[in-house]
């Protein structure tokens, strides 16, 4: 009698960890999301600086193409436009690469911190053994296959390698290598564990 009650308490506060786990992923998560729009607005203030200075150097370029344009008599003051020009040339080449380079980045980051899937997807199955050696509640995606939910389960009870085990859900066998949606597990399912002599 006092078996289940006691299992009850175990599972609460085994479901209480998983809530504070939770919680402290939505807030690492909150915090990514700062650091990201921090980065972003940088990135962006370093964009608008260059595009600054690009127009800059159009403007020098313009103005030498004008002078140019008078100055044709005097061919030292030629030569030196020329290379001004062909200098400026380069340095709207690196800035140009320079703006390219940095909308790669902001575009390669966005990508990278983008959630690879929603918490509200997450759900969590519990083992049980059938002596009740193991009861233990772990958290996995509908897509992921059952043989990779099976690892984190021997990751914590690494002692269940060693033995043939069966699982089952809802009194129907649960095949490894099919997704946890198409074994039909859903979130709060108990997986009965045998292990097999």
């Amino acid at each position: 009698m006092d078996f289940i009650p006691q299992q009850n308490k175990e599972l609460e506060k085994k479901l209480n960890d998983e809530i504070l786990k939770n919680k402290k992923l939505e807030e690492e998560n909150r915090q990514l999301k700062e650091k990201l729009n921090i980065i972003n607005q940088n990135y962006t203030n370093e964009i608008e600086k260059l595009k600054s200075d690009l127009l800059k150097a159009n403007k020098i370029i313009s103005n030498f193409q004008n002078n140019q344009l008078i100055n044709n008599n005097d061919s030292n003051e030629n030569k030196k436009l020329k290379e001004e020009n062909m200098n400026l040339k380069y340095q709207l080449i690196l800035k140009e690469n320079e703006i390219k380079d940095l909308q790669n980045k902001i575009q390669n980051n966005i990508i990278i911190n983008q959630p690879k899937y929603n918490m509200n997807e997450i759900i969590v199955i519990t083992f049980v053994s059938t002596d009740s050696s193991v009861v233990e509640g772990i958290k996995c995606l509908p897509s992921d296959v059952f043989a990779e939910v099976e690892e984190k389960l021997y990751k914590k009870y690494d002692e269940l390698r060693n033995t043939n085990n069966m699982f089952t859900v809802n009194a129907k066998p649960v095949l490894r290598f099919k997704k946890i949606s198409e074994n039909n597990i859903k979130d709060g399912d108990k997986i009965q564990l045998f292990k097999l002599e």
